[in-house]
C-alpha cells in the first residue's frame, strides 16, 4: 500500500498563523498543474509499484483550483500509478469555496472525503485569524457537502486562541457535533516562526494562552467529543466509528507515500525527500526537467525513533511484537518509570499513552528515544 499527497499552495489570502508553504500567486495555477503532472511522471518509480490506496490534496487551499484542474492531476495519477485500489480521495476546502456545483464536480471526479478548515464558529476569532469565511458560511458548507452526497466530511477546529473563553470553545464543540460531520481534527494554536502571528507575539500585541489553560481546553474537547460518540484515535484527531482518515493514518503507520508539489515531503521506508518551499524554484526545476529536492537517508536509530514518535501518537500505540527482541527489552526498561506513573500503559503487548496524558505526549515520547 502507498499514498500520494498533492500540495496545492495557492490561497486567496494567507491566515496569520499559517506555517505551511503557501502563496497568493493564483495566476500561476495552470502552470503549477502542468508542473505537478511532470513531477508525477518523473517520479513514477518512487513507490516501487506499491498500489496507491489513498490520495490527499492539501495546502494551501486546494479548492482554489477548478474541478477541471483537479481532474487533470487525478488523470495523471491514474495513468501513472493506477487507482484501482483507491479507498479514499480527500481534498481540503475552504468553506467559502464550497458551492453545490463545485462539490458535485468533485464527487464526479471520485472525491470521497472533504476536509474543511473551519477553525472556530466565532466570527470575531475568524476575523482575528484572517479567515475568509464566517461561521454561517462554514455551517452552510457542511450542509452543501452532505446534500451533494459527500457523507465523509471532516472539519478542523482550533483551541488556545487569544480571547477564546471556555464558553466560546464549548460553542465551537457543540456546533461541530451538531453538524453530523464524521471527523474532527483539533489543534492548539501554535506560533510558527516567521508567521504574522508570531510577529504579533514578539511585539506583545498578542499574548499566547498559557499552557495550563490550553491543557484544560484540550481535556474539555476530549470529554465533549467522546460523549458525542467520537473515537479519539490520534492526539489531534477524532472520528465516528469507521471514519478515521485513512491517508493520515498511513503516516502514523509508516506506510510509504509520495508527496508532489512545492514544499511536499515523501517517505519510502528508508529515506525522506522534500521539494523546495519556493514556487519559482519548483516550477523552473520541473519545466527544465531538473527537479530540485533534498534527501535525508534515515539511520536505524532514526527509523526506530520515528516509529516510536508516530505510533505513540495514536490510541492503538506501539505493537511491541514489531520490534526486535533487543529493542523490545530496551524500550520496556526505559518505560518502567512512565508505566508506574500512569504516563504509559502496557496492555496486550502494546505500549500506549493514555488520553489523559496526550497533551504532554511530546515529553513522554522523547524520553524513550535512543
Amino acid at each position: 500500500m502507498a499514498g500520494i499527497y498533492v500540495h496545492i499552495p495557492f490561497c486567496a489570502r494567507r491566515c496569520i498563523y499559517c506555517g505551511f508553504f503557501s502563496t497568493v500567486r493564483e495566476d500561476e495555477a495552470a502552470r503549477y498543474v502542468s508542473a505537478l503532472r511532470a513531477e508525477l511522471r518523473l517520479r513514477r518509480d518512487y513507490l516501487c509499484g506499491a498500489p496507491v490506496t489513498t490520495v490527499y490534496f492539501g495546502g494551501g487551499t486546494p479548492s482554489r483550483l477548478s474541478p477541471q484542474q483537479i481532474g487533470q492531476i487525478l488523470d495523471c495519477i491514474r495513468k501513472t500509478f493506477g487507482l484501482d485500489q483507491l479507498t479514499e480521495l480527500t481534498i481540503e476546502c475552504n468553506p467559502d469555496d464550497i458551492t453545490p456545483a463545485y462539490v458535485d464536480a468533485l464527487r464526479a471526479l471520485g472525491v470521497s472525503r472533504i476536509s474543511m478548515g473551519v477553525q472556530t464558529f466565532s466570527d470575531d476569532l475568524l476575523r482575528f485569524l484572517g479567515r475568509r469565511h464566517s461561521a454561517a458560511q462554514a455551517i452552510k458548507a457542511v450542509d452543501v457537502c452532505h446534500r451533494s452526497g459527500i457523507e465523509n466530511v471532516s472539519i478542523d477546529l482550533m483551541f488556545g486562541l487569544p480571547g477564546q473563553t471556555s464558553d466560546i470553545q464549548m460553542h465551537d464543540l457543540e456546533t461541530a457535533t451538531s453538524l453530523n460531520v464524521q471527523h474532527i481534527s483539533s489543534y492548539c494554536l501554535s506560533y510558527e516562526e516567521g508567521s504574522p502571528l508570531d510577529r504579533l507575539r514578539r511585539q506583545n500585541r498578542v499574548i499566547p494562552v498559557d499552557d495550563d489553560t490550553c491543557a484544560a481546553m484540550y481535556d474539555r474537547m476530549c470529554s465533549h467529543l467522546r460523549s458525542a460518540g467520537f473515537e479519539h484515535y490520534e492526539i489531534s484527531n477524532f472520528c465516528r466509528p469507521g471514519y478515521h482518515s485513512r491517508h493520515n493514518s498511513s503516516y502514523w503507520d509508516g506506510t510509504p507515500y509520495l508527496g508532489v508539489g512545492a514544499g511536499a515531503h515523501s517517505y519510502n521506508g528508508s529515506s525522506r525527500q522534500w521539494n523546495p518551499s519556493d514556487l519559482d524554484v519548483y516550477l523552473n526545476g520541473m519545466e527544465q526537467g531538473t527537479p530540485q529536492f533534498d534527501v535525508e537517508n534515515l539511520s536505524v536509530t532514526d527509523l526506530y525513533n520515528e516509529r516510536l514518535m508516530l505510533r505513540l501518537r495514536t490510541s492503538a500505540g506501539l505493537d511491541l511484537s514489531t520490534l526486535s527482541p533487543h529493542d523490545r527489552t530496551s524500550i520496556l526498561r526505559s518505560a518502567q518509570t512512565l508505566i508506574k506513573s500512569n504516563s504509559l500503559k502496557l496492555e496486550n503487548n502494546r505500549l500506549r499513552i493514555p488520553e489523559s496524558k496526550f497533551f504532554i505526549s511530546d515529553s513522554i515520547i522523547s524520553s524513550l528515544f535512543k
